[in-house]
């Protein structure tokens, strides 16, 4: 049993070792100490330094292929879309000023692009199931090819939008036919879509910009969520794609539930798509015309800076003039 001479031996060796420590502080060791504090001292603030100057030199050198790329784009893109319209579409969660940074590139190309449109909430919305699949039913009549019998509701609006922004009058080939005009007013008028700018015509292609990746991981609940926009945003470009000459999907690959990195993931969706990742950067941003031309030549692929891409940028590709008839189509009916 403990008894009260132990504490005493106890205590008087804790102050013995107080007394010990402080004489040995204040003497024989206090320079050793204050030189060896004082040299790991230097070496953190050296060690700072050159990693400050390293990062300087990074940043500038970012800077300085950034500016590269931009002031080469013109040069690189002018010609790549020469007498080609392209249509661009959002979807709900891209970002204004990626999509107005891969206009400008779209212009440097030579291309036109006939306007934007931004899909609504209500077009992903899984409350609003029955509502889409009876503006879907709607809107079959004016198709032209019309849908498979069996297409869902979600493929047959974006098989429908694409054929609002391409086709065109049989009659007068650089304006929109009735029917794709008519099946626009009904995707707008429905709030299934809104118009950043006006369209102006058919196009040619289609550009769709996605939203941007997630910076931090979702939490499971925002996990499940994304997978059904993914999957949604995957019928719009698998839809979108069996309309016009072509359509580029651009988005990011970078982060937790990327659509890119779903869509990609998916043998049987990446086979018929083309992809550019990295759109909020300017080398995605220089890709997407090269894409578009790339896809109209039966060239598409995958491209950008992300793991399993088919190439960083697509090769050059020199189009023949479009053929304006070839999406001139007037009602099902006159087709035979």
């Amino acid at each position: 049993m403990i008894d009260f001479r132990y504490h005493i031996v106890s205590l008087i060796s804790v102050f013995l070792a107080l007394a010990v420590g402080i004489v040995l502080g204040a003497g024989p060791l206090r320079d050793s100490i204050a030189d060896e504090l004082t040299g790991q001292v230097d070496q953190l603030r050296a060690e700072k330094e050159s990693l400050r100057a390293e990062l300087d030199a990074a940043q500038i050198s970012s800077q300085n292929r950034s500016t590269f790329i931009t002031e080469s784009a013109g040069r690189l893109l002018a010609g790549t879309l020469t007498d080609r319209s392209v249509a661009i579409v959002e979807l709900p969660g891209a970002d204004e000023d990626v999509t107005e940074a891969v206009t400008a590139r779209l212009d440097q190309a030579d291309a036109t692009v006939t306007g934007t449109v931004t899909l609504s909430d209500a077009w992903v919305d899984t409350g609003q199931v029955s509502f889409r699949s009876g503006i879907a039913q709607n809107l079959v009549p004016s198709m032209n090819p019309a849908p498979a019998a069996d297409a869902p509701s979600d493929q047959i609006l974006a098989q429908a939008l694409g054929q609002a922004l391409t086709l065109r009058n049989p009659d007068q080939t650089d304006a929109s036919s009735a029917e794709a005009t008519q099946m626009l007013e009904l995707l707008r008028t429905s709030e299934l879509i809104t118009e950043d700018s006006a369209i102006d015509g058919p196009a040619y292609t289609t550009v769709i910009v996605g939203p941007p990746s997630l910076e931090e991981a979702p939490t499971e609940e925002e996990a499940a969520h994304l997978d059904e926009l993914n999957a949604a945003f995957a019928t719009v470009a698998t839809g979108m794609s069996s309309t016009g000459e072509a359509s580029v999907l651009a988005g990011s690959d970078d982060g937790p539930g990327s659509l890119l990195t779903a869509l990609r993931a998916d043998d049987d969706l990446a086979e018929g798509l083309t992809t550019v990742d990295g759109v909020g950067t300017i080398t995605g941003q220089v890709t997407v015309p090269l894409a578009v031309a790339a896809a109209v030549a039966g060239d598409g692929g995958h491209f950008g800076v992300a793991e399993n891409v088919d190439a960083v940028i697509p090769a050059q590709e020199n189009l023949s003039a479009p053929d304006p008839q070839q999406f001139a189509v007037g009602p099902i009916e006159e087709q035979g």
